[in-house]
């Protein structure tokens, strides 16, 4: 398993729809890094659901052949200065050519921090994640891999059902915990019937039918 964030990723010509979808999802590419456009759900003006858009964050991430990718983060707001809310766009563009396409785009509460995304490669293909994290400390995540010239969602939060009816009787799991697709393992907090806590379960996972699967769990150590 090889961590390929900020270096060359698998990316064919292909370019595809973003999940989130509405409006057009091509641009210039002239700026797209500077300045807000309107693609997707993306929406801003006198008469928008946002007032006025600016440009948090923006800058190329990875590269394949002659495809670039950026990732830009929008805050979204009502004319106020704050961020009503954050969005996250990657856009594609291949080299020497006028236009960008937006392929991923999320959007979230305005108080939202993103990392940058992560693209790993695993026996199970090529998986890029986002990551919003909050003030109360919460994280959220979206995963998606590259299947068959266009980027699959990966449903990622199943698996701590079927976790729980692997654990011993009375312990469950606890917390917000999201996969590491790097490794495909996660460590998970879980508790007794009796309120006892402090034990860890250690998670392997891997991909099925598009979505994170428990395939191996690990007790790492026993509730006090």
């Amino acid at each position: 398993m090889i961590r390929i964030a900020f270096s060359t990723f698998l990316l064919i010509t292909a370019l595809v729809s973003t999940p989130v979808h509405s409006r057009s999802d091509v641009t210039k590419f002239e700026g797209v890094q500077e300045r807000c456009v309107q693609v997707g759900k993306i929406e801003f003006g006198p008469k928008a659901r946002w007032s006025n858009c600016s440009v948090v964050k923006g800058r190329w991430f990875a590269t394949y052949d002659i495809v670039d990718l950026f990732q830009v983060q929008y805050c979204l707001g009502k004319g106020d200065g704050a961020c009503d809310q954050k969005a996250f766009l990657v856009f594609a563009n291949r080299a020497y050519t006028p236009k960008a396409k937006v392929i991923l785009q999320r959007i979230d509460p305005g108080e939202a921090e993103y990392d940058d995304p992560l693209l790993v490669e695993t026996k199970f293909g090529d998986i890029l994640t986002l990551a919003a994290r909050f003030p109360d400390g919460s994280v959220t995540k979206s995963y998606y891999r590259w299947k068959s010239g266009r980027w699959i969602p990966v449903e990622a939060r199943g698996w701590l059902r079927e976790l729980s009816k692997q654990l011993p009787k009375g312990v469950s799991a606890k917390g917000n915990v999201w996969p590491d697709a790097d490794t495909m393992r996660v460590q998970v907090p879980i508790s007794g019937e009796s309120g006892a806590s402090g034990a860890m379960a250690d998670v392997e996972l891997a991909l099925a039918k598009d979505r994170f699967i428990v395939r191996k769990v690990q007790l790492e150590s026993k509730l006090q």
